[in-house]
Parts: structure tokens; sequence; C-alpha cells
């Protein structure tokens, strides 16, 4: 398990795609000179475990699977990374986003969360039938 630092970040020329990236020391939010922009920084206690839960929620948005570029919202890849029952904290987003923005990843965040306790509700619902058969089987050996 090692500490880390998930970074989310957009370029000018590639609307609608977004890059996550991990770095093991805490990165400076500015502008670079490919002109790439850091727009959001999570700090996880297992950044393996939180590239991996952003990737799995983001599957199907997958454009670069070597550089980890998806064609999604900045609001949703947030809205992902906020979601993540892993343990993690917000350490930056930029002042760019505004206040509607900001509702919105809020939504979305709930929205994650809740549709993420229904599919845990169904495999534990799964469990708890496989158990069952699996006594009805045993009681009739």
């Amino acid at each position: 398990m090692k500490t880390g630092f998930l970074t989310l970040e957009t370029h000018p020329d590639r609307a609608g795609l977004v890059r996550v990236n991990i770095r093991d020391k805490a990165p400076q939010p500015t502008e670079r000179p490919d002109g790439s922009k850091i727009r959001y920084v999570a700090r996880f206690k297992d950044i393996e475990a939180g590239r991996m839960h952003v990737q799995n929620m983001m599957r199907r948005s997958l454009v670069d699977l070597e550089n980890r570029i998806y064609r999604r919202d900045l609001d949703e890849m947030i809205a992902c990374v906020e979601a993540d029952n892993l343990d993690h904290t917000r350490i930056w987003m930029d002042p760019d986003i505004n206040q509607q923005a900001s509702q919105h990843i809020e939504h979305l965040v709930e929205k994650y969360k809740t549709d993420q306790k229904w599919l845990d509700l169904i495999w534990r619902m799964v469990g708890f039938a496989a158990i069952i058969l699996l006594v009805i089987t045993a009681l009739r050996l």
C-alpha cells in the first residue's frame, strides 16, 4: 500500500478528454509547457487502488489505456474520484470550476454513491441466496 496523489488533467486542444495520472509527490497545479493543466488533485492512502477504482468506474469511457485518457466531462471524473469509498482527501480543485459545476459535481457524487450502494446490496443478496442454497443442499444429504 503506497500513498500518492491522483490528478485529473485537461488540455485545451482536447476538449472532452481527461487524463488520470498518479504521482508520489504533490504536484504544483500550474499550466505546463505542453498546454495541459492539472484541474484536480486528491491524496490516496493506496494510490494504486485509487487509480484502479477510477478505471473501473470509467472503463466504458477509456480512450487511451497507456496514457489513461477518458472521454468524459471533468465534472464526471471529479465526482467519480470524490464518490470512491477508499480513504482519500481532496487536496486541490481548480478555482475556475464555478459554483454551478460544483453543485453538479455534488449531485453526481450522490448518484455514484447511491449506485454503488445498490450494487453492494445486490451482491449481498446473491451471497445470501448462495448460502441458503448450500444449507438446503447440505440438509438433503
